[in-house]
């Protein structure tokens, strides 16, 4: 990876201090109600996923970068979300249905934790409210974060799936070689102790 892509999202790929999931809980206002690019950190082995190649904050691993908004549609509508919204209600609070990272992060502790995961009438991963809480207990003590201000985060977010650290969580855009193996664990076709 080119350096100046480290130097241009150093806040995001280098943060000085991370901020615990626990603590964005505890007081949603640490994530700026803006756009941006976020990085979402764990502390903790998940099954199966790879953590050569991915960047290290202390304790912590860099696996997964997502944005706020998504980038418009080709009719041009633009979502109106923003980092403070996309963390604190889809990652840390929402369901599965609703989040990448979180329904990936379930199929991969779906063992583990004994979540039991099942599908709506629309083909979509969903588990019970106490197991969604659960899902948030967890990252609670395991994940962190970081982010970057950017008024067009989508442009950014390609530039690090593809030329940046190994981000194995991500799967839009991505060549990391876990992606296939978690696209295949996400269908319900394999366990997390397959991987």
């Amino acid at each position: 990876m080119a350096n100046n892509l480290y130097d241009n999202f150093d806040t995001l790929l280098h943060p000085q201090r991370l901020i615990p999931a626990r603590e964005v809980l505890a007081d949603r206002s640490l994530i700026p109600d803006e756009r941006g690019v976020y990085g979402r950190w764990f502390n903790c082995g998940l099954p199966g996923v790879p953590l050569d190649g991915t960047l290290r904050g202390g304790e912590h691993h860099l696996l997964y970068v997502g944005i706020a908004p998504r980038a418009p549609s080709k009719a041009g509508s633009e979502s109106a979300s923003t980092l403070q919204r996309r963390i604190c209600r889809n990652h840390l609070g929402n369901r599965i249905a609703s989040s990448t990272l979180r329904r990936s992060l379930a199929w991969l502790l779906k063992a583990p934790l004994q979540f039991q995961i099942s599908w709506n009438a629309a083909g979509k991963a969903i588990m019970s409210r106490e197991d969604e809480d659960r899902l948030t207990g967890w990252m609670a003590v395991h994940a962190a974060m970081s982010f970057v201000r950017a008024e067009e985060p989508w442009q950014i977010e390609t530039k690090l799936i593809t030329e940046g650290p190994k981000l194995p969580l991500n799967i839009r855009d991505s060549a990391h070689p876990f992606r296939q193996r978690l696209l295949t664990l996400r269908s319900g076709k394999a366990s997390s102790t397959d991987l």
